[in-house]
């Protein structure tokens, strides 16, 4: 909603229909372009299945709509959504894993990477936030 506002209002704060009919159309093409994402899934997931290319096979097929998915919507000038790219990399690394018969469990270690990734966030991050967050109510004790 926030998005909308700040794109559909002008300098003055009162409503520039010119700029909510872009916004508008913008988001109209969003969403097409993520029907078609969705519309080459279920294609692919028909076509590996009745192929019977195999789990690795068909997870790197998912990968490579998600992450040229991603790419297209970059090109074409909307924004990355970081969630379906790591999901995109997570299929690619899964089905890689699955396709070379790698022996050691992959699960084990997507855990030990999700936990250091928290730890050093909290850490370094946390820290640095934590450090702002007490100097503002310094400034308004």
């Amino acid at each position: 909603m926030m998005d909308m506002m700040k794109h559909c209002f002008g300098k003055d704060g009162k409503p520039d229909f010119e700029k909510m009919t872009h916004f508008m159309q913008h988001h109209d093409r969003a969403r097409k372009l993520d029907s078609v994402g969705w519309a080459i899934f279920f294609i692919w997931v028909g076509v590996a299945w009745i192929a019977n290319v195999g789990f690795g096979v068909g997870l790197i097929g998912v990968a490579a709509i998600i992450l040229g998915m991603q790419a297209i919507r970059w090109l074409l000038g909307f924004n990355l959504e970081f969630f379906w790219i790591v999901v995109g990399i997570g299929f690619a690394i899964g089905g890689l894993w699955e396709y070379l018969e790698v022996q050691t469990p992959l699960a084990p270690i997507v855990l030990i990477i999700a936990g250091i990734a928290l730890l050093v966030s909290v850490t370094w991050f946390g820290r640095k936030h934590s450090h702002h967050h007490t100097h503002q109510q310094e400034k308004h004790e």
